[in-house]
């Protein structure tokens, strides 16, 4: 058995990568956290997604002081823009040093082996803290924090571009149609902002039925 702290957001990579995992013998421990801006809708998708999944329950984690860079000090988020290959507005500077490394604590309680996310292809060339050097400059820095215990870091999607993902969980029957990506907080998705454009398109570049309920 290996067991592997999941980090969920309630899109559609991170619910293929969990299910990518399970079909290959892993138990998962699921974790979300709650940031400044998250939508609920987004807490609520990982909720479904989670009971659809069984095994451990879900961790929500407060994490609602951390900003992302929408929200700094307009002198302060130009010079990060500066520095970075055109971040997103949703960029959470240290984000995933932060995360990973809150998983690898509950991956030490747990005596899990592995924490996972679900970083596709197009996250290596617009966040700066994905990638195999960053994972394995983590890895090194918590094994000399915690000697005793290694875990290590898997990021089952990064090679595959979206469409590959969306076909990788019709072929594993992940439950998309109960992912988010919606901006909005509708009951639906609302079918008209970015988010669910690029979803749109995402299932049109795929092939792959789109069973998504949009309001527009």
């Amino acid at each position: 058995m290996k067991k592997t702290v999941i980090l969920l957001s309630g899109g559609i990579d991170s619910t293929v990568a969990a299910w990518k995992l399970r079909r290959e013998g892993h138990t998962l421990i699921p974790v979300t956290f709650i940031t400044y801006r998250r939508n609920k809708r987004e807490i609520e998708a990982v909720e479904k997604i989670v009971d659809t999944a069984g095994g451990y329950g879900l961790r929500v984690l407060d994490t609602s002081y951390l900003r992302e860079l929408f929200d700094f000090p307009p002198k302060q988020a130009e010079k990060i823009y500066s520095s970075l290959n055109n971040p997103p507005n949703i960029l959470i500077p240290y984000r995933n040093i932060i995360f990973y490394s809150i998983a690898a604590h509950i991956a030490c309680y747990e005596d899990a082996e592995y924490v996972a996310g679900g970083h596709t292809y197009e996250d290596l060339g617009r966040l700066p803290d994905v990638g195999e050097t960053f994972f394995n400059n983590l890895g090194a820095l918590l094994k000399q924090s915690l000697k005793g215990f290694e875990v290590r870091f898997l990021a089952p999607l990064i090679s595959l571009r979206k469409p590959q993902v969306i076909k990788l969980g019709a072929e594993l029957n992940a439950p998309l149609k109960l992912t988010w990506s919606c901006w909005s907080v509708y009951e639906k998705h609302c079918g008209t902002c970015p988010g669910c454009l690029a979803r749109k398109q995402s299932f049109r570049d795929a092939g792959v039925e789109d069973a998504t309920e949009y309001v527009m």
